[in-house]
């Protein structure tokens, strides 16, 4: 049985992790057992989400192409991303306003762009994972009494949910950059995995063709950990 949600819970997770999934599934059984939710796409302080979609299913046609365009010019811009990624926490969390219910907050923008950064090469992310500044990012980026999940899943699972996506004509340019290359992509997820777990103190569900009732079983063992993290 689940817990009642806490006051932030950050879901985290590459493309085809499931993240909108596990989002529905807690919302739903919380509303079910009368307690006020809130939904947020994307950053803290982004904009209450309108309906249950996927973000693959609500970006649209402009959504699209401004990620493709991302990604045309991802290896001049890779030099300022870091930069930026810092940048865009720091501003999410100072535009943050809490919400008036217990608020889900389904990825970051900011956390998947650094993963993006630091999982193209492994050497990479050993030597920038230790960066002060980025560190400093990272703990502050949170508001007071967030719980945070990262999910995992593996190659197969990920290449087999893409693949239903293209059949289903719900891809996006992100899924295809991930299908594109399996190791980049293990690099990518192995990198958001590792931030949010050494900096965020996440939790890790490895969400691979779990059940409703299994996925019930690790959410309520992760949410019932003693202490939610608390930014220095």
């Amino acid at each position: 049985m689940l817990p009642p949600p806490p006051p932030v819970l950050l879901i985290l997770g590459t493309d085809a992790a499931g993240k909108d999934y596990v989002a529905e599934f807690l919302i739903h059984r919380w509303r079910a057992a009368g307690h006020r939710v809130e939904k947020r796409a994307g950053g803290f302080a982004a904009a209450p989400a309108a309906d249950a979609r996927s973000s693959s299913e609500s970006k649209g046609r402009w959504g699209r192409f401004r990620e493709q365009a991302f990604l045309g010019v991802f290896p001049l811009l890779r030099p300022l991303l870091s930069a930026v990624g810092r940048l865009l926490l720091a501003r999410d969390r100072r535009r943050y306003r809490p919400s008036a219910a217990p608020l889900v907050v389904v990825s970051h923008t900011a956390l998947r762009l650094l993963a993006l950064l630091l999982g193209q090469q492994r050497e990479e992310w050993a030597a920038r994972a230790r960066s002060p500044a980025l560190e400093r990012s990272l703990r502050a980026a949170l508001p007071p009494e967030t719980t945070v999940i990262v999910l995992d899943v593996a190659p197969a699972t990920r290449h087999r949910r893409i693949a239903a996506r293209i059949r289903a004509g719900t891809v996006d340019p992100f899924d295809r950059y991930m299908l594109a290359d399996p190791d980049r992509a293990e690099r990518i997820e192995r990198c958001l995995v590792e931030l949010a777990t050494r900096y965020l103190d996440a939790a890790v569900i490895e969400n691979d063709d779990l059940d409703d009732d299994a996925l019930e079983r690790e959410l309520a063992r992760v949410l019932c950990r003693p202490a939610p993290f608390l930014p220095p």
